[in-house]
């Protein structure tokens, strides 16, 4: 696909015994177990075996650099018609990638797209939004060192079950109104609902531990919200985070280190561990914290 190149090792010979169907399955099967498996399976088989491989191999795609989607956007018409809207569920892109291929990508990928993810360091995270033609995204990260103003296309945030923010700083409009509309706390007044209706969906929200603060506001907008992740990069101190989450005695609240890449949030979209089943983890056991830090009874 998109990523680097991997070298191949020998996978051996199916016998002509086996019916079409089993061999299907194991081939299906190995090529779900992980993103290498699935790219080894499908540059070894012959051209009728990639024919089960291919929707597995273009699951989850993740657009490095503007040479990656130059690339990628050669591919395309290759394919048959529909085949990527049918087939793609998650996409990241990365910063190089330019707003002109990443309106083209996801104008032929997008529209089964469940996660969707925007990794770069220049832009407003947001602006690809509006591009996404998914009616069944569910799951949105997004990551830039870039003083934005946040701004979600309304029908896409009141879908999203998790989201993900991080770095920064950012502002945002949409949940200052809510904020401002949720004080009045009146489940008949209308402003009161079309603030909380935006937030409706959202059971799972991570910020960065910088922004973490300016973002509390979440947990009372949210109403369904259950877990609220503070996330700081592997090796930083968190002691005073810590001892903060304790005195706001919120225990959807949970902080934990994460490795901000776009291979962690690939593995956790191919079904490795995620970040969001971590937090589960902790705060059914009753921890704020990865270091064993519980809430008192």
């Amino acid at each position: 696909m998109v990523q680097s190149v991997i070298e191949l090792e020998p996978l051996g010979t199916v016998p002509d015994r086996f019916p079409n169907e089993l061999v299907r399955l194991i081939l299906e099967i190995s090529a779900r177990s992980d993103g290498k498996t699935a790219l080894n399976i499908f540059l070894a088989v012959s051209g009728h075996d990639r024919k089960w491989i291919e929707p597995i191999v273009y699951a989850h795609i993740v657009i490095h650099s503007h040479r990656n989607a130059a690339l990628f956007l050669k591919v395309m018409p290759a394919k048959p018609r529909g085949f990527f809207a049918t087939h793609v569920k998650s996409i990241a892109i990365g910063d190089s990638v330019t707003l002109q291929q990443s309106r083209a990508i996801l104008a032929g990928c997008s529209q089964s797209v469940v996660d969707f993810a925007v990794w770069g360091n220049t832009r407003n995270p947001t602006i690809f939004l509006p591009f996404i033609r998914s009616r069944t995204l569910r799951r949105l990260s997004l990551k830039a060192q870039h003083a934005s103003e946040l701004s979600f296309p309304p029908t896409l945030l009141a879908s999203l079950t998790h989201l993900m923010v991080l770095d920064g700083p950012y502002s945002w409009f949409q949940m200052r109104e809510a904020v401002r509309w949720t004080k009045w706390r009146e489940t008949n007044n209308l402003e009161y609902r079309r603030a909380t209706v935006l937030f409706r969906s959202l059971t799972h929200f991570g910020v960065c531990s910088k922004n973490w603060g300016s973002m509390q506001a979440i947990l009372k907008v949210a109403v369904n919200l259950r877990y609220f992740l503070v996330i700081v990069p592997p090796n930083v101190k968190t002691n005073m985070i810590a001892h903060r989450i304790e005195e706001i005695g919120d225990r959807r609240v949970v902080l934990l280190q994460y490795s901000q890449t776009v291979d962690n949030w690939d593995a956790s979209a191919r079904g490795e561990e995620s970040v969001w089943e971590r937090a589960e983890k902790l705060v059914t056991e009753g921890y704020f914290t990865e270091y064993g830090r519980k809430w008192k009874h």
